[in-house]
């Protein structure tokens, strides 16, 4: 069997390498607005006397957004939204 060639414009992964920064941005990026809104969220159920539902409807929103921008960053030709038709039309 023939070995395969690497390819003569990348590196080689190292075992010890750091994570590819979109990703980590990414993921980042939902973790903060995942915390956020849900201190948001238990401020505005504090405030108005609504425990538990606007912190789960504030977490459920930035879960979702925050899985929007996931796709966006990591996968953007899964987008589905904002897509051109492909005849031009």
């Amino acid at each position: 069997m023939s070995r395969p060639t690497p390819n003569p414009g990348s590196k080689p992964k190292q075992p010890g390498s750091p994570p590819n920064s979109r990703a980590l941005g990414a993921g980042l990026t939902l973790a903060v607005s995942v915390g956020l809104s849900a201190y948001g969220g238990m401020w505005l159920d504090a405030r108005f006397g609504t425990k538990p539902w606007l912190l789960l409807l504030c977490v459920g929103f930035a879960i979702v957004g925050g899985i929007l921008h996931l796709i966006r960053v990591l996968a953007p030709e899964l987008w589905p939204f904002g897509k051109l038709p492909r005849n031009g039309g």
